[in-house]
Formats: C-alpha cells, sequence, structure tokens
C-alpha cells in the first residue's frame, strides 16, 4: 500500500487533473455545440446506414421528413433522432400511405420497399420485414433495432472524435495556466499543510457525482479554483525571476518544464470520469489505511 504522504501526494495530483479535465471538458462542449459537431456525426452516421453518401437521397428524405425537421433547431440539423421517430418516418417516406387507404398494412410496405432503387437498404428492409411475419408493428421494432445498432457505432465515431479534441484542449490549457506536474510534485512533497489541504478537498469532492452539465461544470471548476487559489498552489506564469512558477532561464530547466507539461497534458486528456474514478478509489484507499480513533475510555486507561 502506499505510504501516506505517496498517497496524499496522488490524491492531491488527481484532484488537479480532474480540475484540468473538467476545464477541458466544458470547453470541447462549447466547441461541439458551436460547430454542431454531434448533428453532424449523426448526419454522417444516417447517410451511412442508408446508403447515401451525397446526402440526397434516402437520408435527405428523412431529413425533410415533418417527424425529423422538428427536432432540430431552426436552419440547424437534429443532434438526436430517436429510434422510434427513424422508423416510423422512413417507413413514411419508402412506403407512404395512400390517400385511399385508411390503415398502413405490411404487404403494401413490403410491395413499396421491393420497388427501391436502392439495393442495399432494400435487402436489409426486406429481410427485416420478412422476420417479422405479418406483424407491421415487429417489422418497425426490427427497424429500430437496426437503427440503434447502427448509432452505437456513429456514437464511437464522435468519441474518438471528441477524444482527439480532448488532447488539444489539455495541451492548451496545461501550457496556458502552467500545470507542471513535476513542479506540483516537488511543492507537494515539501509543503505538508497544502498537501493536508489538497486532500480534504479531494474527500469532499469524492463525495458529490460530477455534474450532469456544463453550466453546473463551469460553477464546479469556479468553486475548485477559489479553494487552489487560497492555497496559493504553484500554477500560473510569472515572469518574477526566482518564483517556482517564473520562466526558466536554464536550458535544462526548459527540458525539466516541458517534461512536466507534457505530464500533465497526458494526465487530463484521460479525461474527467477517469480521474474523478481514480480521485474515489484512492479516497477509499485512504480510509482503509487509516487507525481507528481510540475512545476517550481507551485514552483514560492507557
Amino acid at each position: 500500500m502506499f505510504g501516506s504522504q505517496a498517497l496524499e501526494i496522488a490524491l492531491s495530483l488527481s484532484l488537479i487533473y480532474l480540475q484540468l479535465s473538467l476545464v477541458c471538458s466544458v470547453l470541447n462542449e462549447w466547441m461541439a455545440g458551436f460547430l454542431n459537431m454531434r448533428a453532424k456525426n449523426l448526419w454522417e452516421g444516417v447517410r451511412n446506414l442508408l446508403y447515401d453518401a451525397e446526402g440526397s437521397g434516402l437520408a435527405r428524405q428523412l431529413y425533410d421528413h415533418p417527424l425529423v425537421k422538428h427536432l432540430g433547431r431552426a436552419g440547424r440539423l437534429p443532434s438526436y433522432i430517436p429510434s422510434r421517430v427513424f422508423a416510423m418516418a422512413l417507413f413514411d417516406v419508402v412506403a407512404p400511405l395512400e390517400e385511399s387507404s385508411k390503415t398502413q398494412t405490411l404487404t403494401a410496405v413490403r410491395a413499396s420497399v421491393a420497388a427501391l432503387s436502392n439495393e442495399p437498404v432494400k435487402r436489409v428492409l426486406l429481410n427485416l420485414i420478412d422476420e417479422a411475419g405479418d406483424d407491421l408493428k415487429r417489422a418497425r421494432e426490427n427497424v429500430e433495432r437496426w437503427y440503434d445498432d447502427a448509432m452505437d457505432r456513429v456514437s464511437g465515431w464522435y468519441k474518438k472524435r471528441a477524444q482527439s479534441l480532448i488532447f488539444v484542449w489539455a495541451l492548451a490549457v496545461t501550457l496556458a495556466v502552467n500545470a507542471d506536474t513535476i513542479l506540483i510534485v516537488n511543492t507537494l512533497t515539501h509543503d505538508a499543510t497544502m498537501r493536508a489541504s489538497l486532500v480534504a478537498i479531494a474527500e469532499a469532492k469524492a463525495k458529490e457525482a460530477l455534474p450532469p452539465d456544463a453550466q453546473q461544470t463551469a460553477e464546479l471548476i469556479e468553486q475548485m479554483s477559489a479553494e487552489t487559489k487560497k492555497l496559493g498552489f504553484p500554477i500560473g506564469w510569472t515572469r518574477e525571476p526566482g518564483l517556482p512558477t517564473s520562466f526558466p532561464e536554464e536550458v535544462g530547466a526548459w527540458a525539466l518544464k516541458v517534461v512536466g507539461l507534457f505530464l500533465t497534458t497526458g494526465a487530463v486528456s484521460l479525461g474527467a470520469p477517469f480521474w474523478f474514478d481514480v480521485l474515489n478509489k484512492l479516497v477509499n484507499i485512504r480510509s482503509v489505511g487509516k487507525k481507528p480513533e481510540r475512545s476517550q475510555q481507551q485514552k483514560e486507561l492507557s
């Protein structure tokens, strides 16, 4: 098990990494919203699912359907399409209900699907329809599952792209605030008071859940920044020589600074959920390792 000092340093580092990761998460969400990344990712996924690379065939017809179109804000693509809405809109696009008919039959749907010029989608839909027997509802449910399976892959694409952006944000934030892991560890090693204060903050944060949205995340970041600022934490840049956060003056010091900054970048790019989980595990380890306090009676007898 960790020694007490090493465990406290690890806890303090996890807290700092968590704070910086939360900053990156907020920046990433802001960028994703500004660039409409989720909607574009979904649009790409639907085009891929419906074999419509140019976005001028089935995918465009689906997005122009009233059930789907209203999901996006004015002039913007929707960032989410429920599977039920997708199935209903797709059936209405490939097999619209005739005005003379009051209800839609699976036989009529199959006939319309069989006439599609989009061969890959036709084959998929015919298989899903045939598997449903004579049950139109079950056929729609099959299409919903087909869509959900595809969206799982699309979510994977988005996460990979978001992770790439997180690394860029991690590097930018680390450089901006001079979050040097080597400097932080050296400071914590020699400052027991600061270490104890950070551990107390870490234990308090471990009892809370990660914020569900960007607004609450920003509020948490502001709170954590205020708490660490009071401690005189070695972060930020200064031109005053001789201070821990001043610009290095020698080549060796610069090399050490670069290593420290890249260590932080790599750690922060792992993301807030990762460091929140690590924080909780370290807090649990520390709690288990604490010696139980003696009662007043035990103290009097000793």
